[in-house]
């Protein structure tokens, strides 16, 4: 939504303001009726710095201009002119003919008009502010300064309408952008000439980005800088060409075989989780040579008879009557236990039932009687 700024009323704004600039050679302090005309940032500027004036000599007159030297001449062309002696039919100051009103824009946010009063030698800066509590949206005055403090250079920015002062801006703020990125992208030192790079050069290069992979027979842990020609056409410094060849020393985030990280063999654990497996190791062994010693001839030569028969020793196993029984009534009480438990918790069950139903617990134990009574009836017919 584009915002509507009505012109500066000249007939409004400018006389409260030129009937305060004489006051400024009576007392040091500005009159309450100056305050409401200025912008936030000017005000406060002037309050707080009239405030410690120590002396009536210390006017508050040059607070009115950003700068030093014409703060100074603005001081003097005010002291010095007659204009500024109040009409004595109207009371006001006539200030005479007025130039044409300009425009201009700061930022997105800051617009500003000049009045260039030709009779008083002076040029009146109103800026545009929203409401505050000194008033409603208008135009406030930023800045006072004398007429010939106006340069060719700054007076180029100023132009005849909002619209025009808005487009110079965007188009500014984008020069700007557009050098300021230009200033970027090209480092110091570097060179502006552009490589004569030939179709069968960027060939080359492409083979011998795709050679790489044929070196170790599949894909490489970190995948391979491409080479190709420089885009920009520029030719890179030795420390631009250094920092992107950092990135050919990533491991890719995809890429999980990272031979940095791969371990051919397992070493033996320093941790003593291998005990057991050690003792079992030695076990087995002990029973093989006793096995071993068992079936030598007792002559000792070590060679077997091929009529002897070796007699198979069964091997005992464990009584199974008795495990089975234990598990027998372990699996009993098991099961006792869980009816047991699901019985209770189903009673707790149906007396929250009927607690959130409303039924008191003398009703709901009545209930219970009744059903446990009725269960000689079911035996009877069982």
């Amino acid at each position: 939504m584009v915002q509507y700024f009505p012109p500066p009323d000249c007939r409004s704004l400018l006389p409260p303001l030129l009937a305060c600039l004489p006051t400024a050679f009576v007392s040091p302090h500005p009159p309450p009726a100056l305050l409401p005309l200025l912008t936030p940032i000017l005000r406060q500027r002037i309050q707080y710095l009239a405030a410690n004036a120590t002396s009536s000599s210390d006017s508050w007159l040059p607070l009115l201009c950003w700068e030093t030297e014409p703060a100074q001449r603005l001081v003097d062309i005010i002291s010095d002119s007659d204009a500024f002696e109040l009409h004595p039919v109207s009371g006001e100051i006539d200030y005479g003919d007025l130039e044409e009103i300009r425009y201009r824009r700061l930022d997105q946010e800051t617009l500003q008009a000049r009045i260039i009063i030709t009779d008083l030698s002076i040029i009146v800066i109103y800026q545009w502010c929203d409401a505050d509590q000194e008033g409603d949206n208008g135009w406030r005055v930023s800045e006072v300064r004398p007429a010939d403090s106006e340069n060719d250079t700054s007076s180029n920015s100023w132009f005849l309408s909002v619209t025009e002062a808005g487009e110079n801006t965007d188009r500014r703020m984008m020069d700007d952008a557009i050098r300021q990125g230009e200033d970027n992208s090209v480092p110091q030192g570097s060179s502006l000439e552009v490589p004569a790079v030939t179709a069968a050069q960027g060939d080359d290069n492409e083979d011998d980005y795709w050679a790489q992979y044929d070196k170790t027979g599949e894909t490489p842990a970190r995948t391979p800088a491409a080479k190709s020609p420089n885009p920009s056409g520029h030719i890179r410094s030795t420390s631009e060409a250094e920092y992107y060849a950092q990135y050919a020393q990533v491991q890719p985030e995809m890429d999980n075989n990272d031979p940095s990280q791969t371990q051919q063999s397992f070493g033996e654990s320093t941790l003593n989780g291998n005990t057991m497996l050690s003792s079992l190791q030695q076990a087995n062994h002990s029973s093989s040579a006793n096995i071993r010693e068992s079936l030598a001839l007792p002559n000792g030569s070590g060679i077997e008879d091929p009529n002897r028969q070796v007699m198979n020793q069964p091997i005992p196993s464990p009584p199974k009557t008795g495990s089975s029984t234990i598990s027998k009534f372990e699996t009993s009480a098991e099961s006792q236990f869980a009816v047991s438990h699901h019985v209770s918790t189903s009673i707790k069950s149906l007396y929250r039932l009927c607690r959130s139903s409303g039924i008191a617990r003398e009703e709901f134990e009545r209930m219970v009687r009744n059903e446990i009574d009725t269960l000689g009836m079911m035996d009877e017919d069982d």
